[in-house]
């Protein structure tokens, strides 16, 4: 029963991310490559959603759209992870309660955004290749 009322207070998070998917999707290809930070706005926005829910993840996606501008700096700004564990991210990017989905559909919030670690000492895969390797034939 517990389960179900979390699902149900999940609704709004979830349908902003399905708002959010369907952005990047549709409209965010047509801007190119223009945000100065890392990841971009729009990822920033729906991890925002997703760790934080529908109204401060907006707030935050709105703030980060703010200090995205020609005289920022930019730079890598992920979105902090929830510090709990009520919830897991699905592949596509619904947030579900965290006894409905078992380990190998979904990550945990924390590691959600772990597929871009930028801690010290991790590279991307693409800059483990040799240049050799990495070149197009």
């Amino acid at each position: 029963m517990r389960d179900i009322a979390l699902f149900m207070l999940l609704v709004p998070r979830n349908l902003g991310v399905l708002l959010l998917r369907g952005y990047r999707a549709l409209i965010s290809p047509l801007y190119g490559d223009v945000c100065r930070y890392y990841p971009s706005c729009s990822a920033y926005g729906l991890g925002a959603v997703q760790q934080r829910g529908l109204v401060i993840g907006s707030v935050l996606g709105a703030w980060r759209i703010l200090r995205c501008n020609p005289w920022s700096r930019g730079g890598v700004d992920d979105v902090r992870p929830a510090s709990h564990d009520r919830y897991r991210v699905t592949p596509f990017g619904w947030v579900l309660p965290a006894a409905w989905v078992t380990g190998g559909e979904a990550s945990s919030d924390a590691a959600a955004h772990d597929h871009h670690s930028h801690a010290a000492g991790t590279r991307p895969v693409a800059s483990v290749l040799s240049p050799a390797s990495s070149r197009k034939a």
